[in-house]
């Protein structure tokens, strides 16, 4: 899974609204320098997860954030295999 596929998935897993969520999705991206999120590769997504997850403490409480970065790992270990 790579592309808009990939970052939709994020997007959805992230638990935030649609109106927040891609743009916080892509603006962590766009901080470990992944200009385009249908560029953006499971590892970026690695990479950018830190800043997602500052992002995202400001609209889920603590027990959600932690199980939504434990779907968006789980998402990106699938996307990883070939």
């Amino acid at each position: 899974m790579t592309g808009r596929a990939l970052f939709d998935g994020v997007c959805a897993r992230s638990g935030l609204a649609a109106m927040i969520g891609p743009g916080t999705v892509q603006r962590a991206l766009s901080s470990v320098g992944v200009a385009s999120p249908e560029l953006a590769r499971p590892d970026d997504y690695r990479r950018a997860l830190p800043q997602m997850r500052q992002r995202m403490a400001f609209y889920l409480p603590p027990e959600e954030l932690e199980q939504r970065t434990l779907d968006i790992e789980a998402l990106l270990a699938v996307a990883q295999v070939p």
